[in-house]
């Protein structure tokens, strides 16, 4: 009758419950096995990136004195020589030197960088103190290079790291004045709000939108410039204001320039 009816659909419902609750211990404890094993995948890989950067500091730290050394005695033989063909293989020898210290200091940032133990000292940064040093530092490659370097007189102080604002700004305006072919690189602030946009302007090729992600990877050249590169310093640009979480940004248009910028916070008077 009905009751029996009742009982034996509870029965099949408790069984049914049963075994579902088994499947989910079983799933639960699959999951947890599997966690266990990321886990310990993880804590391989973050030895692994520790390794790499330890590797990476000490080397730099080995192989730039050698470089150094051997700049010197190169340096002292180009005094010496009184052959132009020697001064010249002198020159080139010393161009090479010159690329690879670069290339190994890039290497040592990106190990700093993707290191654990990275700290940042974000204290009050006068913007145009920052571009009077700028501007000393990379007037000579803008003379070089044939392009007008022009910095916006800017009285707006942002809160930041100096040292890794310095380096982002630094290779934003050198990598314009690389791959320009026009005849002027500007930077300047914009202000919006409580931020302010830190902007380097081109009149180079531009940057087709395929290549607008690729350019932030290590080793990845476009062309277009005669001048030597490591490839790496977009790369530590976008580390370096991961880090600092100073949004990063693009706006370009092939054969009309570009336009990379960072947001800043401004620090209040």
């Amino acid at each position: 009758g009905p009751a029996y009816a009742l009982t034996r659909a509870a029965a099949l419902l408790e069984r049914e419950i049963i075994a579902r609750n088994d499947d989910l211990e079983r799933a639960l404890s699959d999951l947890g096995e599997i966690n266990a094993e990321l886990g310990q995948a993880r804590e391989v890989a973050e030895e692994a990136n520790r390794a790499k950067s330890r590797f990476l500091r000490a080397a730099s730290h080995d192989l730039l004195q050698p470089l150094s050394a051997a700049k010197m005695f190169l340096s002292h033989l180009a005094n010496l020589s009184v052959d132009q063909r020697q001064t010249d293989i002198v020159s080139h020898l010393t161009g090479t030197i010159e690329s690879a210290e670069e290339l190994i200091s890039a290497l040592s940032q990106i190990a700093r960088l993707d290191s654990r133990t990275f700290q940042m000292e974000k204290a009050p940064v006068s913007i145009a103190r920052l571009f009077r040093r700028l501007e000393l530092d990379l007037r000579p490659l803008a003379t070089q290079r044939g392009v007008d370097l022009r910095f916006v007189a800017s009285g707006i102080t942002v809160q930041s790291d100096p040292i890794y604002l310095r380096q982002i700004a630094q290779n934003l305006i050198a990598n314009a004045l690389k791959y320009t072919d026009g005849q002027k690189v500007l930077v300047g602030m914009r202000r919006a709000g409580e931020q302010a946009w830190l902007e380097v302007l081109d009149q180079g090729p531009g940057i087709a939108a395929q290549d607008r992600d690729r350019i932030f990877q290590e080793f990845e050249r476009l062309g277009g410039s005669d001048q030597p590169g490591t490839g790496l310093g977009l790369s530590i640009v976008r580390r370096a204001s991961q880090l600092m979480m100073h949004p990063l940004e693009l706006r370009t248009q092939p054969g009309r320039g570009s336009c990379f910028r960072v947001s800043l916070p401004v620090r209040a008077d």
